[in-house]
């Protein structure tokens, strides 16, 4: 790794260098190069200017945003740390920098090209039990992504529907589980995010296996020349990942109105809501600031802002029967009633009585949808009993509970 630290990148321009504080090992700072425009700016908290910007608490959130956490920071760990002495974050950083998500990149200059896979073949063909294993192998390098869920960054050899791009870097998101954590998981995220495309809240393109062993998301942060820039909402609020679960609902909805265009917010706000109260109805206790972001094209004066597709959506309650929320709402971490979700829609997001009212019936819709499609997998699918049913029951008191009063049909009656 070059003493001098890590080059930056925004969108393969040159931007500025990561170093380590000579003070302080553990504390980082970043620095921009002369005569950079505005809009290369490394994150919508960071403008141009010419004193560099310090970080005592570890790296700057933007860098520290698609830190692999979990299964895949262990197989990294585990892969440089006898080869490379002191093998810590910074050093981390290094090697997956290139290809994390996002317009951002950091490390290695001169980064060896994304290998290639066919994500058909991963959804025809999961049978393996060790396949994951093997992605994680070739993969785990190219992986600049976050999340404790075992996941890797691949680029599909024909491209997918976005192989208009020139460029090299992945283009999916492949995520696994282990059975004796999260069984079942990638089915399970799957449903969440059938009901979410129901209820009319922009997802990603995703794709479940044949066996169930592979949610395949297809990236969202892709433009015809590049990719966009993305920040989490953990940036947004100036924390890093370890702080994810240390907000709240309503600070979400400030943010996309101190971020986004004028004539954008409110419709972004709807969305958010939407999303939300979704998150609340199917009892998804994972719904932290790092699952909100925004998506903008550069980072000038005339940016071009918008709230990023729902993402990560998971019941977590099939696992953890007495979860809560991730974020707290009106101060409190539980579930909420339909009159605190209502309330949060009035004020925090300042949508109309209409508004809260036709936003809660698409959320009921769209669980109503997908808990259909849930039940007839379930009936072919024997090894997903137990989690579906469970989801299932964790739907039908989540629906009643936040969406509606006590006249709404129950989604598995």
């Amino acid at each position: 790794m070059n003493n001098a630290g890590l080059p930056v990148h925004v969108s393969k321009l040159r931007t500025g260098t990561l170093t380590r504080a000579r003070e302080e090992a553990r504390d980082c700072v970043f620095s921009y190069q002369e005569g950079i425009r505005d809009e290369f700016a490394v994150s919508l908290t960071m403008p141009i200017q010419p004193d560099p910007y310090v970080w005592e608490r570890g790296m700057h959130p933007v860098f520290d945003m698609n830190m692999p956490e979990g299964h895949l920071r262990l197989a990294l760990i585990s892969m440089f740390r006898k080869a490379v002495k002191g093998f810590d974050a910074f050093q981390l950083l290094n090697v997956i920098g290139p290809y994390q998500l996002g317009r951002v990149t950091a490390g290695q200059s001169s980064a060896p090209p994304m290998p290639e896979t066919s994500v058909r073949d991963l959804l025809l063909h999961d049978g393996a039990q060790d396949l994951f294993d093997d992605l994680l192998s070739t993969y785990a390098a190219y992986s600049g992504v976050s999340g404790v869920q075992p996941k890797v960054l691949v680029r599909d050899e024909t491209g997918g529907d976005i192989e208009r791009l020139t460029h090299k870097g992945a283009t999916h998101i492949v995520k696994s589980w282990q059975a004796n954590e999260f069984p079942q998981l990638a089915t399970n995220e799957y449903f969440c995010l059938r009901a979410a495309k129901h209820a009319g809240i922009n997802v990603a393109k995703f794709d479940l296996s044949a066996g169930g062993r592979f949610l395949v998301v297809e990236r969202f942060d892709v433009s015809e020349t590049g990719y966009l820039g993305f920040e989490d909402f953990c940036v947004l609020n100036g924390m890093v990942t370890d702080e994810k679960y240390d907000s709240s609902y309503e600070a979400c909805a400030r943010m996309v109105k101190a971020y986004l265009p004028q004539h954008k917010i409110a419709h972004a706000l709807r969305e958010l809501f939407i999303n939300i109260a979704l998150s609340a109805a199917i009892q998804n206790g994972d719904a932290h600031l790092k699952n909100f972001g925004l998506l903008y094209d550069h980072a000038g004066a005339d940016a071009d802002i918008d709230l990023a597709p729902a993402f990560d959506l998971i019941t977590t309650t099939a696992y953890k029967q007495r979860d809560i929320m991730a974020l707290s709402l009106a101060g409190s971490k539980n579930w909420p009633k339909h009159k605190l979700l209502y309330q949060f829609g009035r004020i925090a997001c300042g949508l109309t009585d209409s508004q809260v009212t036709l936003a809660l019936e698409q959320v009921a819709d769209g669980i109503s949808k997908a808990a259909v499609e849930l039940r007839e997998h379930i009936e072919h699918n024997e090894q997903f009993k137990v989690i579906g049913e469970r989801m299932l029951a964790a739907w039908d008191w989540g629906t009643m509970r936040c969406l509606a009063d006590d006249k709404r049909p129950r989604t598995n009656a």
